[in-house]
């Protein structure tokens, strides 16, 4: 009986999975016919059936750039690289999108090593690091029991290399994924989605508007209080404007 219901649960999974397909496949049909809206009603629909991938949000990001809506656009791009930051693709199309946004702001510089850890990160996923590390994990345990059952030196000699190499390969694969991990939990941001926000420099409605921001704008998030979310720029600028203009990555 059980595995009946581990074979009934598997081919569940199995419809869903290709029925998703089927409809990205549409989905993808519309959007060469230059039916963008339809495009990206299928591709929201996807979404909501909780089947997510790194394509699914770059294609829906492609479908509202088409629209000239770069605030989505933008989002779905920026949701494309949480799931594979290495992905060249979004990363170009993200760079064309906010060539054409209103705010330009400044990055404060990063540290060489920060900027060698982003660099080294985004050649895979997070779920692939994670499995590249599990690999030289067993590699290194395998060519470790050899080394102890071998009786000939220049074996030992060998096999004890390569599950030295092993194992500095898989902390350093697991370090990058856990940069990765930590990258994505710690930093919270959002994009900005409507024009001529006013950021004002205390969360209050009277309080002096020091600056506007547009849609499109990538923030980082600080506090809130009440109904107002503290922002902070990516040259450090800091200020509080309503919760209600921006959307959460």
């Amino acid at each position: 009986m059980k595995q009946f219901f581990y074979i009934f649960f598997l081919l569940m999974n199995l419809g869903s999975f290709a029925q998703g397909q089927n409809a990205f496949e549409l989905a993808n049909e519309a959007y060469a016919d230059e039916n963008y809206e339809k495009a990206i009603n299928a591709y929201q629909g996807i979404l909501e059936e909780g089947l997510v991938s790194s394509e699914l949000y770059y294609n829906l990001g492609n479908a509202y750039f088409k629209k000239q809506d770069l605030a989505n656009a933008i989002y779905h791009y920026e949701k494309a690289l949480q799931i594979n930051p290495g992905d060249s693709d979004v990363i170009e199309n993200l760079n064309i999108a906010k060539t054409q946004t209103i705010d330009k702001i400044e990055e404060v510089p990063t540290s060489k090593i920060d900027k060698f850890f982003q660099s080294v990160t985004g050649w895979f996923s997070l779920q692939s690091w994670a499995w590249i590390s599990i690999a030289f994990s067993l590699i290194f345990g395998l060519f470790l029991v050899l080394y102890f059952k071998s009786i000939s030196s220049k074996s030992k000699r060998t096999f004890f290399g390569i599950s030295l190499l092993s194992f500095i390969l898989a902390i350093a694969s697991f370090s990058f994924a856990n940069f990765q991990l930590s990258e994505t939990q710690d930093e919270n941001f959002a994009i900005v989605f409507e024009n001529q926000v006013e950021v004002r420099a205390e969360p209050n409605p009277k309080s002096e508007v020091d600056f506007e921001l547009n849609k499109g704008t990538k923030v980082e998030l600080g506090s809130n209080f009440r109904d107002f979310q503290q922002v902070i720029l990516a040259d450090g600028t800091k200020g509080w404007l309503k919760s209600n203009t921006i959307k959460k990555l």
